[in-house]
């Protein structure tokens, strides 16, 4: 049989056991094809060394994936570990309710495996006898899927949207990859006029956050209803779970170094290829490619990116201001980079001024000097420069 995986959540991928433990299982008798879906789960699998056994370069939502799954396996598994029962619940039915057709394939949640408390949600009736099979090989009980509500409403009246989302005290909501606010409490509602949005209830809205997703004085508006919204926390294990699949494959290999790539050695014709990376941390995979440099704005996107890009041998010159949100705890940067630190709200600032007078307007750009490009970048920064650090 073939079945198609869809791994998701970074606290998962930290526990590279429990997953090589249940890809080893379910390859016995099964041909298998792993995605994986999260930034910060890619880097995960990079330091585990698992990029052979899982596919880290596509760029596709959870929902997206399973439908694409669907096509090519004759049952789909979403393998995800919440940080309590109750979110991973939430979340497996927040992506069940933006696939389709969710009855096309058989579809599991294989929830918090290694805990306790770890489960198998089926989520359709073709799913039955494969949930019974699952049960027995990985160990885990079979739960009833919850009620095939979706926990994200949005209510529009005139002009006014409201999106309710499940999440934690503490987390932090993403809109189109950027922190807008965190969570005071266990429901959260997003609430935009006309375009723009103007208030969190059961949260704390960050109004810098709101600045730059809607771009600053171009007041660019979304629509709340089908933008992109998601929870983040720091990358810290908040259990102890171990694993329950006990002495049934061999040890996981030691992680692999960090990758040296090529990348920042290709000088094609008109230099070095710089990118830049504007407060889009999430897309520093795809963007990563053919480049040897990066200028990454912003507290939170510079430890991503730096640390995501340290893995290929990528250096950054990073615009900070002090405003972190601590969504990477683990950071890492390759060897040439420089870490700006400014006034307090002035990296935005001056990230756009790189844009246009480095880039042109544009994300991209090619330079044959970078060294000279690092003493560019320090000179528009001077007036609200605090330190520099060199890594």
């Amino acid at each position: 049989m073939q079945i198609g995986i869809v791994i998701h959540n970074l606290q998962l991928m930290d526990s590279p056991q429990t997953v090589k433990d249940i890809l080893n299982l379910l390859s016995r008798e099964n041909c298998i094809n792993a995605c994986l879906c999260g930034t910060m789960g890619k880097v995960a699998a990079i330091d585990a060394g698992l990029e052979d056994l899982i596919e880290i370069e596509q760029f596709l939502k959870p929902s997206a994936c399973i439908e694409a799954l669907f096509g090519s396996n004759d049952l789909v598994c979403l393998l995800n570990h919440g940080r309590e029962l109750k979110t991973g619940r939430t979340f497996g039915r927040i992506v069940v309710s933006n696939i389709k057709n969710p009855e096309e394939k058989p579809l599991i949640q294989i929830e918090r495996p290694g805990c306790l408390d770890g489960e198998l949600i089926p989520w359709n009736r073709a799913a039955d006898p494969h949930a019974k099979k699952l049960s027995n090989l990985l160990n885990l009980k079979i739960s009833q899927p919850p009620l095939p509500v979706n926990s994200i409403e949005v209510s529009n009246h005139g002009m006014q949207v409201l999106r309710r989302i499940s999440t934690f005290s503490g987390a932090n909501i993403m809109v189109e990859g950027i922190v807008v606010g965190k969570a005071t409490s266990s429901e959260v509602a997003l609430i935009s006029e006309n375009g723009f949005l103007t208030a969190m209830e059961g949260g704390i809205i960050k109004e810098q956050g709101i600045e730059i997703l809607h771009r600053h004085e171009g007041r660019v508006p979304i629509d709340l209803s089908t933008a992109w919204v998601k929870t983040a926390a720091s990358r810290k294990k908040t259990d102890g779970c171990k694993s329950l699949i006990v002495n049934k494959t061999e040890v996981l290999a030691k992680p692999l170094p960090l990758k040296n790539s090529f990348l920042q050695e290709k000088n094609i014709e008109g230099g070095v290829k710089v990118i830049l990376i504007d407060h889009c941390a999430e897309r520093s995979f795809e963007l990563k490619e053919g480049a040897g440099f990066a200028i990454t704005v912003g507290d939170d996107t510079t430890e991503i990116a730096g640390s995501i890009l340290s893995r290929f041998g990528i250096p950054v010159i990073g615009i900070t201001d002090g405003d972190c949100d601590e969504i990477a705890t683990a950071v890492n940067y390759a060897s040439g980079s420089l870490v700006l630190r400014l006034k307090p709200g002035k990296d935005d600032e001056l990230g756009r001024k790189l844009q246009q007078d480095l880039f042109s307007g544009k994300y991209t750009a090619f330079f044959e000097n970078l060294d000279s490009l690092k003493k560019k970048v320090i000179t528009l920064a001077e007036n609200s420069l605090e330190s520099v650090s060199e890594y």
